[in-house]
């Protein structure tokens, strides 16, 4: 049931109908057409209830001679049968006409005077705006006259300038089912009174319709809101959609107002400012986040030396099915998928074949391997324990390679973890939650608990504490416990799911949790409290492995592998290398073999491709270079080497277009340092790299192209022969005391590379190389021309190794992420002739493959890094304040040195640069003193830069250089780099001696490991474990048995 004065419906079609009546009403006649003599008979009218007076009405104009007279609107009909209107009709079409007149944005003003009485509004601008559309919402005394006797308003016009002048149409009316708060129409005389005192009373007439709904702008359509990505459940997309989301979490989009008008000189700037708003509320929220969460590894020392065991042992499994367990002990490895396979380390050789599976079934069947404790030592690695899918368990004898016992399992779900606890158990878990510890001797059942179902990451810690995580949460079971009382975790938002667990005896009471999103955590073993979050890569963490005192390895989907020492509060990168051409699935530490014979830590790692590697986990090598790095100065000798770098993007200017002016300061630019060894100078856009985007459409279009191929090719060859030859006259004139000799020139479409040294330091160089990337346009990721890119001359002097790269990074002010995707590229992907006989030439163990294998590294160009500010606000800055203050002001918002908060991981940090003390050298007007007047209006930056990665460079002066020619402006550095000599009689004493001392460390190492294993068996603690093998003269196997003879 309905009350009489409730506001029905109107469907869409009528309301159509009604908007086409009023239209049509209110449309002027054509003049030249005769006057339409009106009826004689008057529009019927509204039929309203005696106790509701209609608040509007139908202004009426006046019939004049200077325009014909506008008809009256023809009221309204509500779908009734008589001729008169309900008041329910009166009130439904108030009730959408009010929601229409207050959905616009207001002043305060008028919100406040429209709050009073919904049909009053007394705003200048809203009744200009009702009376040139024909409907005068509040008429009365002289008001209604002036608005009679006014002209009819033109026909409107779709221009711009009444584009500016009008606030646009409304929306179409919503629908009820949506709506329940619109105002209706006052029923008692009360609320008649209180009308009258703000609107002023007239003769009653329908209600006007709302105007039609029409399209906001043709020219400027209104702006859609913009939607945060869509997460993804990729661990790398999901990286990439935190990266979008400024780190911190998606940002808030909210419907823009209507636009208003600006003038064309401030449009930029708003729109710059826009954009800049949203990248500094990234960056505020990535500073926020690396408050919390400040923690990144300093890879600075990192080496990329594979730790192999002896030689490279890499394992082919032949699994048909993804290996889901390994494990290891001594010189035993095995492997599970659909069937169970048994290796011999020492020999890389199968032993053998287990196949639990049906006949022609090749699904997966083993879900966990663990090898048991055994009694002796000698007879470790002798039983291995298997965990299938259906829940059953089965050991296997590894000397015969067949199955000797099925231990009566109380698993009824596929078992997904078999951990051994110290020499005494094994604890086995399934999907379901249930646990069971057996005796590891006598495979005897010892307990049976329920703890968390369908686990992901498992770690039994020496306390006895079994920790479990499902991806989200942490929960801890510790002996006795009930399922109830398990303490749980739930992990921050800040994290990814959790692989892996680990534990480092550095960090006594402490547990290492790696997530999927390149973060570690670290949390009390007590009270669950995170302690402190590690983000220690952009890509996810597949495996974990705590191997050693402080190490912790890491495997990575990309194939690489990290080692990181945790004992500083900034992890230390002590190796990264590319282990597998895969994603790594397991990390695998034996460390039982040490006790036991073995020479040293095994680490397994397993990719998804089936493919195993043996690696050394004591890092025998890192540690003995590492040891003679600190004795370098016992036989090196070291010399000051003076390093002049020139870089300048010419924008394709030729050498004789140089004005007399410009010239001269082209000398200057080059004669920057008195008395340089070596002279470094790298050019950017040699040539219109806009003409080379055309050459490069031509690799894809008709064959009747391949001439202007051709000719850019001869165009290119002549640019490079007339700037290399003006910089050899140019440098033979500054410095006619010595003489230079060209030792490497390269070229790469618009960059180009030349490097001098003094003819009588010729000597001293070696092995001259140069490599070329391409960063420009890419075709399924890999780079196809060359208009951006890089080139890379390296040389060795003396026994040091020096790399100079010239590069021209992508173009754009919002382009940040591109510039770091090209810097990156650059790094990785030059490609050297390998050294393995590097002598100590190369830094951190590398071959001089790659650039930053390289002692001294310098990288310069047209870095194209911007300032996140308005044009307007820079160039304020620049004039208006204290060269100092600007500078520092500016430079805060310089997106290369905001890179150091918002990407700390990013390779080019590990490059210094100096105090930049010059104003920005981008962008002028060619030939003047101003930055860029045209069109674009580009925001002035810093884009050209010198950065150098060195332990011993020092830089002598960072400056730039005011040749107009360009739109940038050159700028050149100077260095002095102590260049190391090596005395290799010398450098073999000091070798010998750092191997005596590693003997002596690694017989610590082998003790410590056997008091371990000793005191694992249970029998005595560490101290008498100790001196049982010091009476034994540290034969484990003895002392074992004397212990038991004792017992």
């Amino acid at each position: 049931m309905t009350t009489e004065d409730e506001p029905q419906p109107v469907s869409f079609q009528e309301l159509k109908k009604r908007w086409a009546q009023q239209e049509e009403a209110t449309r002027p006649p054509d003049p030249s057409s005769p006057p339409v003599k009106p009826a004689s008979k008057s529009p019927p009218t509204m039929a309203v209830s005696s106790n509701v007076e209609a608040p509007l009405q139908k202004s009426r104009p006046l019939a004049t001679t200077s325009r014909p007279r506008i008809p009256p609107k023809p009221p309204v009909r509500a779908a009734t049968t008589s001729h008169g209107e309900t008041p329910a009709a009166v009130s439904m079409l108030t009730h959408q006409f009010h929601h229409l007149t207050t959905r616009q944005d207001v002043s305060s003003s008028q919100q406040a005077s429209s709050s009073q009485d919904p049909f009053c509004d007394h705003s200048e601008e809203e009744e200009q705006d009702s009376s040139d559309s024909g409907i005068s919402l509040t008429s009365s005394g002289n008001e209604q006259q002036q608005s009679q006797q006014q002209p009819s308003p033109p026909p409107r016009q779709s221009s711009l300038h009444q584009y500016h002048a009008r606030t646009p149409p409304p929306p179409p009316p919503p629908s009820k089912k949506y709506h329940h708060s619109a105002a209706r129409i006052p029923t008692s005389n009360h609320d008649n009174n209180s009308n009258k005192s703000s609107c002023t009373e007239s003769n009653v007439s329908p209600p006007s319709l709302p105007p039609r709904p029409t399209l906001y702008s043709r020219s400027q359509p209104e702006p859609a809101p913009v939607l945060p990505p869509r997460p993804s459940t990729s661990t790398l997309a999901r990286s990439h959609t935190i990266a979008a989301a400024g780190i911190g979490g998606y940002h808030h989009y909210h419907m823009p107002a209507p636009p208003v008008p600006a003038s064309s000189s401030h449009e930029e700037d708003n729109r710059l400012r826009r954009s800049q708003s949203t990248r500094a509320t990234s960056a505020r929220k990535a500073m926020q986040m690396q408050q919390v969460n400040g923690l990144y590894p300093d890879f600075n020392n990192a080496s990329r030396k594979k730790p192999f065991i002896r030689r490279e042992r890499k394992i082919q499994t032949g699994h048909r099915g993804t290996i889901r367990a390994v494990a290891a002990c001594g010189r035993y490895l095995a492997t599970g998928a659909h069937e169970t396979r048994l290796w011999n380390t020492d020999l890389n050789q199968h032993l053998y074949s287990i196949d639990s599976a049906a006949p022609n079934d090749n699904a997966d069947k083993i879900y966990a391997l663990a090898f048991a404790p055994t009694p002796l030592p000698k007879d470790e690695g002798a039983f291995l324990w298997v965990g299938l899918k259906e829940g059953e368990l089965m050991i296997i004898d590894t000397s015969l390679g067949r199955i000797v016992t099925r231990p009566q399992s109380r698993h009824d779900q596929t078992i997904t973890a078999i951990m051994r606890y110290r020499n005494t158990e094994i604890w086995t878990l399934d999907e379901g939650g249930t646990l069971c510890i057996w005796d590891a001797h006598s495979i005897g059942l010892r307990d049976q608990r329920t703890v968390t179902p369908r686990v992901t990451a498992t770690l039994l810690t020496r306390e006895r504490h079994l920790w479990m995580s499902s991806g989200r949460t942490i929960e801890v079971y510790r002996d006795g416990m009930e399922e109830h009382e398990i303490p749980r975790v739930r992990i921050p938002n800040d994290l990814g799911n959790i692989t892996q667990f680990a534990t480092v005896p550095y960090h006594v009471g402490k547990v290492v949790a790696a997530h999927d999103n390149g973060k570690a955590s670290m949390w009390d073993a007590n009270t669950l409290e995170r302690l402190e979050v590690i983000t220690v890569s952009m890509y996810g963490i597949t495996s974990m492995v705590a191997v050693g005192d402080h190490h912790v390895w890491m495997g990575y989907n990309t194939g690489m592998i990290y080692v990181y020492d945790t004992r500083p509060v900034r992890w230390t990168v002590v190796k990264m290398w590319k282990a597998h051409d895969s994603a790594i699935v397991k990390l695998v530490v034996e460390d039982i073999g040490m006790a036991i014979g073995d020479e040293t830590i095994q680490v397994v790692s397993v990719d998804s491709h089936g493919y195993m590697s043996l690696w050394d986990g004591l890092l025998p090598e890192y540690w003995k270079d590492q040891k003679m790095q600190m004795y370098q100065g016992d036989f090196c000798q070291e010399r000051d080497t003076r390093i002049l770098i020139c870089s300048w993007n010419i924008d394709a200017n030729k050498p004789e277009k140089l004005t007399a002016s410009d010239d001269k300061l082209v000398r200057d630019w080059l004669r920057g340092m008195q008395d340089p060894d070596i002279i470094v100078v790298g050019i950017q856009e040699i040539v219109d790299l806009e003409s080379k985007k055309q050459t490069a459409r031509s690799l894809f279009a008709s064959r009747k192209k391949i001439e202007s191929l051709q000719e850019a090719d001869e165009l290119l060859t002549h640019r490079y022969t007339l700037w290399h030859d003006h910089l050899v006259q140019v440098i033979r004139d500054n410095y006619k005391h010595a003489d230079y000799t060209v030792i490497k020139t390269d070229q790469l479409v618009g960059l180009f590379s030349c490097i001098f040294v003094k003819t009588s330091e010729l000597r001293r160089v070696s092995n001259v190389e140069s490599a070329v990337v391409k960063t420009g346009m890419k075709v399924m990721n890999k780079s196809l021309h060359g208009n951006k890119g890089g080139i890379a001359i390296r040389f060795q002097l003396d026994d040091a190794s020096l790399c100079f790269v010239n590069c021209h990074l992508a173009a754009g002010q919002s382009h940040t992420q591109q510039r770091n995707a090209d810097a990156e590229g650059i790094l990785q992907s030059a490609d050297f002739r390998a050294r393995d006989d590097d002598n100590g030439v190369f830094a951190n163990g590398g071959d001089g493959s790659m650039i930053l294998d390289h002692e001294h590294c310098f990288l310069s160009g047209d870095l194209n890094y911007r300032i996140n500010m308005s044009r307007d606000k820079v160039i304020d800055c620049i004039q208006n304040m204290e060269r100092d203050e600007a500078l520092a002001y500016l430079q805060k918002e310089d997106q290369l040195l905001k890179q150091r908060i918002v990407n700390p991981l990013f390779k080019l940090l590990l490059f210094q640069e100096s105090r930049i003390d010059f104003l920005p050298t981008y962008k002028y007007d060619p030939g003047t003193d101003y930055y860029d007047r045209s069109e674009k209006k580009r925001v002035p930056a810093w884009c050209d830069r010198i950065l150098y990665r060195s332990k011993n460079a020092e830089n002598l002066f960072y400056r730039r250089h005011e040749v107009l020619a360009s739109d940038h402006r050159p700028i050149s550095g100077g260095f002095r780099v102590r260049v190391k000599q090596i005395d290799r009689s010398k450098e073999r004493e000091v070798a010998f001696r750092i191997e005596e001392a590693w003997y002596e460390h690694y017989l610590q190492l082998i003790q410590e490991r056997k008091v371990t294993y000793l005191g694992d068996f249970g029998l005595f603690d560490t101290q008498e474990a100790r001196q049982r093998l010091q009476a034994a003269d540290w034969d484990v196997g003895r002392a074992i048995e004397q212990a038991l003879y004792s017992k």
